[in-house]
């Protein structure tokens, strides 16, 4: 089964609230996806040489809901506020990267760039 990570979002994951996630990656990449799949959800990609292997962990199983698709940034509908896990980050005071989340969402609508949309459902969260 592939993994995908939630890094700095992970918080809003345990909480239930993240339903969304958005992904820079390559269009040949993002298609191999498909509504239906299972994946391991980690708090951190295991791969990267920069985290010591000890630190990344599954963190549970998602499932997706549509193939991803690709979306411009200006154009995210006001729902994923919520659905990205911003709300909670937010009231949280969690940081995405360093930034607070409504700095990135606001960056995100005056973005030229896109992003691949991942519409997910929980399947099982692990303590």
């Amino acid at each position: 089964m592939r993994i995908i990570s939630f890094a700095w979002t992970t918080p809003a994951l345990l909480a239930r609230q993240k339903s969304v996630t958005r992904r820079d990656w390559k269009y040949d990449y993002a298609k191999t996806f498909k509504a239906g799949e299972n994946l391991q959800a980690w708090n951190k990609n295991p791969r990267l040489k920069h985290y010591p292997r000890f630190m990344a962990r599954k963190v549970g199983e998602i499932q997706l809901r549509e193939d991803p698709y690709l979306e411009p940034l200006a154009e995210v509908p006001l729902a994923d506020w919520v659905e990205e896990g911003f709300e909670y980050l937010q009231s949280h005071g969690y940081k995405i990267d360093g930034i607070a989340p409504i700095d990135l969402w606001n960056g995100w609508k005056i973005s030229d760039e896109s992003r691949w949309v991942n519409r997910f459902e929980i399947v099982s969260l692990e303590g």
